[in-house]
């Protein structure tokens, strides 16, 4: 069976720390280990990296985990951290729109949230909870 080779080459690859490898199986046999009999058969180690990019893969997280997002999150995050006021106050207002997306502004480190506004509906839910 097909899928017994590939649940044997995914321990194989996390075993040696392959996990690129490992995505792509994973990718290619999506549906396949979604099968709860399938899912009884990986490791901890395989369900929990299956856990991961199902949740990497999943579309209400696509502009969360892109490749451009995670980068421009990186650059604020560095520029906090080195104090770059006016260089933070440029690039945040470049990416006003990316930023007052509540999950794209949790993603920051707590010192780009000290110096960076919460979007609107951030503040707003926060409210609600305090009272």
């Amino acid at each position: 069976m097909k899928i017994d080779r590939d649940i044997l080459l995914l321990e194989k690859a996390i075993g040696k720390s392959d996990y690129s490898l490992a995505r792509k199986i994973i990718e290619l046999n999506e549906e396949k280990f979604k099968r709860p009999y399938i899912r009884s058969k990986l490791s901890m180690e395989a369900l929990t990296l299956l856990n991961c990019v199902h949740d990497l893969n999943d579309e209400s997280n696509k502009e969360l985990y892109s490749r451009e997002t995670q980068l421009i999150i990186r650059h604020i995050n560095k520029l906090a951290y080195d104090c770059r006021f006016s260089e933070i106050k440029r690039f945040t207002f470049l990416q006003k729109d990316l930023l007052s997306n509540p999950k794209i502004y949790g993603a920051l480190s707590s010192d780009a949230k000290a110096l960076i506004a919460p979007p609107d509906s951030q503040v707003e839910a926060d409210y609600t909870v305090m009272n």
